[in-house]
């Protein structure tokens, strides 16, 4: 894996809805997850790369680790600002590191990373397409 110095970063806002949180209106634990692939997915779009292209072409990203590390609460009706970067890819895979925070506050109140592995129809590993792998070089140096 290529690791990055100065990874470029991508932020998207995302209004906490009622049905992502528990019953004390504090966001359920698994709805961060979602957050993360809302930025994930908006990064790669910004870069030019469309998860809808990629599988049309054969190739598809699967997540293969998700780690998260709550500091601080999020609630019904905040709005968090989610900001995602790779951290290091390799010709088969991508990991990307994220941060939640609080958009009024700044306050951070999650942090996670993801690692997502590309594959091909048949379910097998593969090499990423040689345009994203540049388009992925772009966003790390």
């Amino acid at each position: 894996m290529l690791r990055a110095p100065m990874p470029l970063t991508r932020e998207v806002v995302v209004r906490v809805r009622y049905g992502e949180t528990d019953q004390m209106g504090v966001v359920y634990h698994g709805s961060y997850i979602a957050y993360f692939e809302c930025a994930r997915t908006e990064f790669l779009r910004a870069e030019g790369i469309r998860y809808r292209d990629m599988e049309g072409e054969g190739y598809f990203l699967v997540v293969t680790e998700v780690g998260i590390r709550y500091r601080s609460p999020g609630r019904y009706d905040d709005e968090l600002r989610v900001a995602a970067r790779v951290v290091e890819h390799g010709p088969a895979s991508v990991r990307f590191a994220y941060e939640v925070r609080r958009e009024r506050e700044a306050e951070l109140l999650v942090e996670g990373e993801t690692l997502l592995a590309c594959v091909g129809e048949d379910r097998r590993p593969r090499r990423l397409p040689p345009d994203v792998i540049e388009k992925l070089k772009r966003t790390t140096a």
